[in-house]
């Protein structure tokens, strides 16, 4: 009996918690969604990518009229089989847009939610939609 609390008592320390985010698995060319840091593996690990968190959104609220539509700054580690991660910034309206990790260019495709006016969006409900491709 006492065997069997123990193992279960190891068994429940194994249990990823659920706070703890999913790292996703694509391929280069697919579009991925990922939350404050959360992570992917693409190509089976040739590329590595987290995303840490916005940086600046100064994107335009939908229920204004702008003359420009605004930037999201996307700060992320992103590292190539075998090498170091490093961290970088990205763009979605201004340079730098992308970022290369060995043979691979990085960017942002979209993010969510949209902005609207006397809002402000705490970090932990943006999604942010990336784009890994070869170049």
């Amino acid at each position: 009996m006492h065997r069997l609390l123990a193992i279960l008592a190891l068994s429940a320390c194994a249990v990823v918690s659920p706070n703890e985010p999913e790292t996703k698995v694509v391929q280069s060319g697919d579009e991925f969604e990922l939350s404050p840091s959360q992570s992917a593996v693409v190509d089976a690990g040739a590329v590595t990518l987290t995303f840490v968190k916005v940086n600046e959104d100064s994107r335009c609220p939908t229920d204004v009229q702008c003359v420009w539509a605004g930037d999201v700054a996307a700060a992320l580690t992103v590292g190539v089989a075998g090498g170091e991660k490093s961290a970088t910034t990205i763009h979605t309206n201004i340079d730098p847009k992308t970022t290369i990790a060995g043979a691979y260019k990085v960017e942002v495709v979209n993010v969510k939610p949209v902005r609207k006016s006397n809002t402000t969006i705490p970090q932990e409900s943006y999604l942010v939609t990336f784009r890994v491709t070869r170049r």
